[in-house]
């Protein structure tokens, strides 16, 4: 368990709910205050209920807080506009108070198919929500900090102000398209140093887009870390993004079925990084005390 004056971030294991990957991290602040980075999966369907029949808000979330005795959210931070990361907002923002939004204000302007749109659409509705109560919403860009906790320096490593942008959209697979891959890119990247610990928590910045525009644009010394959650569920892992991380800890989200695919499991297991995969090891959970730290997986 977190005890005073620790740090505790929890990657929580997404089921495959059929559609999506999910992620949904906790952050149990040494203050005892509870941020949500994304909230897992939540396919809202034609007939009023969730494809898959889950809502990873429902269905994971609310269970891991009911046991802590937490009864409101100090503030949910929301990588990307895709229903694997804010699905469960749109159950627990029903069902539980939550003080704050934080989210980085990319919107996609491009055309899109109609899967898309409903998707892209359902997210700005939710920030605009959000936004019409004073004091909730705040919208974050590189080289801006967070006040998660006192004790927390919590830096905003991207998107720019200005966005990433894809020069060559035509060099895509066909099955990622704009209104998927901009989201990916411009996730909000954050920086956690509780005092020599260090979390960076990256969203699905895709392999390409690592190389391409974060590492040119961001200090070395900003993305050195001790604990990783990979990039794009460790389906996305850059070598040249491994060198300059360098983390002693990779954790992935991921379903078991997808393993193949998990490139974390080697480019980060190269350069020493423990590696662990929640559709491998469970929930994952690291606790610091701000010189060293402890990971227990359930399995």
């Amino acid at each position: 368990m977190q005890g005073p004056g620790q740090f505790a971030l929890t990657v929580l294991n997404i089921p495959n709910f059929q559609r999506g990957v999910g992620l949904a991290l906790v952050l149990e602040t040494p203050g005892g205050q509870t941020y949500l980075y994304d909230t897992g999966t939540g396919y809202p369907d034609d007939a009023g209920d969730w494809v898959g029949g889950g809502n990873a808000g429902r269905d994971v979330i609310a269970p891991f807080l009911a046991e802590r005795g937490v009864r409101e959210l100090d503030g949910v931070i929301i990588s990307h506009a895709h229903y694997d990361h804010f699905g469960g907002l749109l159950w627990l923002m029903d069902h539980v108070p939550i003080r704050r939004l934080i989210d980085c204000a990319y919107s996609f302007s491009g055309t899109c198919d109609a899967d898309y749109n409903k998707e892209l659409e359902h997210y700005d509705s939710v920030r605009r929500g959000f936004a019409e109560r004073p004091g909730v919403y705040r919208a974050v860009w590189a080289g801006d900090t967070l006040d998660l906790d006192p004790q927390l320096d919590t830096d905003v490593i991207a998107p720019p102000r200005s966005f990433f942008h894809e020069p060559h959209p035509e060099q895509r697979p066909e099955k990622n398209p704009a209104a998927h891959y901009l989201l990916n890119t411009n996730s909000l990247m954050l920086r956690i140093r509780h005092g020599d610990v260090v979390f960076l928590l990256p969203g699905d910045i895709e392999k390409e887009d690592q190389v391409r525009f974060l590492l040119p644009s961001v200090a070395p010394e900003m993305l050195a870390c001790d604990v990783l959650v990979a990039p794009g569920h460790g389906l996305h892992s850059a070598p040249e993004f491994a060198e300059v991380t360098r983390p002693d800890v990779t954790i992935a989200s991921l379903f078991p079925e997808w393993m193949g695919g998990c490139t974390a499991r080697t480019v980060f297991a190269d350069i020493g990084s423990d590696v662990y995969v929640t559709g491998l090891n469970g929930t994952v959970r690291v606790v610091s005390d701000g010189t060293t730290w402890e990971v227990a997986a359930e399995r």
